[in-house]
């Protein structure tokens, strides 16, 4: 990605949920309580979860949580779970079920990164509480994103974008939130042009971040090559990043902002894809493409439709850097959720859900 001059490496880090029958995760009503208990309310959609990680660098990190309505959800789908290299939880909130997924991306080294997905959604939760709300929900997002901040710069240099999206499943509801130039993105089934859910903060594309940054006595310059003239993006100085919100950067001072970007968007009546990915997808490829792409995908698993997003964006840096086949310039990390109405007829036989 194009940020710190110094750079890590990435793996991929994500917590199994819980399978269906249908192929679909959480995609069965949740009984309601007869005898003076905890209320349930009956989810009205499904959600597979699927990702794709490329690495070259090891500074993307992913992780999800499924947040269920009652402890007794939670007990009938801890046999069920699959996870390919842990960082698996199962917690509960509230009375209406939740699925949260983080994407990190990480620059000058892989620290914060991986900080984030071994603490912040356990943070998120944390401040989530019982209230499931789109309010709360954002709220969390960024008191999460403020906690690692503070933290991250304790030990380290390195920092980290951010990008969280929360699906409530009961509201049709999708709560974001999001620092730096990873980004997300809803494609609504059938033809439908696709809704940005994120806010770009790279200095050379977000003239507010430049503003603020330069009231606040920052320097904004480009790099030098090795003749001395300037290259690359516009990067904040000292530490040389070029987002100007990030998690981290302790070598940046306070000119580095962790407080996300965020909103809520209702799921469309016919469903759709919303698609998570760092800078490695949309450096490569627009929007446009990835739409193209998940549609293609149709009936299939969210983890295909992730692979069919990756394989496009590594495709098509190699029609200009020809430097070897299927090696990616930066890590490549998509992350698919597939979400339909649970009155939507299934386009095709579901396997169990497993996510990595």
């Amino acid at each position: 990605m194009a940020d710190s001059p110094t750079k890590g490496a990435e793996s991929l880090a994500s917590a199994g949920l819980p399978s269906s029958d249908d192929g679909g995760l959480a995609s069965a009503g949740l009984p309601s309580s007869d005898d003076g208990g905890l209320a349930v309310v009956e989810r009205a959609w499904s959600c597979q979860l699927g990702t794709e990680q490329r690495e070259l660098k090891g500074e993307d990190r992913f992780a999800s949580r499924r947040l269920y309505a009652t402890p007794e959800d939670m007990e009938a789908s801890v046999h069920s779970v699959h996870s390919t290299q842990g960082n698996s939880r199962q917690v509960v909130v509230g009375q209406e079920d939740i699925i949260v997924v983080l994407v990190a991306d990480g620059h000058g080294g892989r620290q914060a990164s991986q900080y984030c997905r071994d603490h912040l959604l356990d943070y998120w939760v944390e401040q989530a509480a019982d209230d499931p709300c789109s309010e709360s929900l954002l709220k969390a997002s960024e008191a999460s994103c403020e906690r690692v901040h503070r933290e991250i710069k304790s030990f380290t240099t390195a920092g980290s974008t951010i990008t969280i999206v929360a699906l409530n499943l009961v509201r049709g509801e999708l709560s974001v939130a999001n620092l730096g130039d990873s980004e997300a993105w809803l494609v609504p089934r059938g033809a439908g042009a696709p809704i940005r859910l994120t806010e770009d903060h790279r200095l050379d594309s977000s003239e507010p971040e430049r503003a603020r940054v330069l009231a606040m006595g920052g320097l904004i310059a480009h790099a030098k090559n090795r003749n001395g003239d300037p290259a690359g993006p516009l990067r904040l100085w000292p530490g040389g990043i070029a987002q100007a919100r990030a998690v981290g950067d302790a070598d940046v001072g306070d000119y580095v902002m962790a407080t996300p970007y965020t909103q809520t968007v209702a799921v469309p009546p016919s469903g759709g894809d919303v698609v998570i990915a760092s800078d490695g997808v949309w450096d490569a490829i627009p929007c446009s493409a990835v739409a193209h792409g998940l549609r293609l995908t149709k009936g299939q698993h969210a983890r295909s439709a992730a692979k069919a997003v990756v394989d496009i964006a590594i495709n098509q840096r190699h029609a200009y850097d020809c430097d070897g086949y299927t090696i990616p310039r930066d890590d490549t990390t998509c992350s698919v959720m597939r979400i339909r109405s649970l009155g939507t007829p299934a386009e095709s036989e579901g396997a169990c859900c497993v996510i990595g």
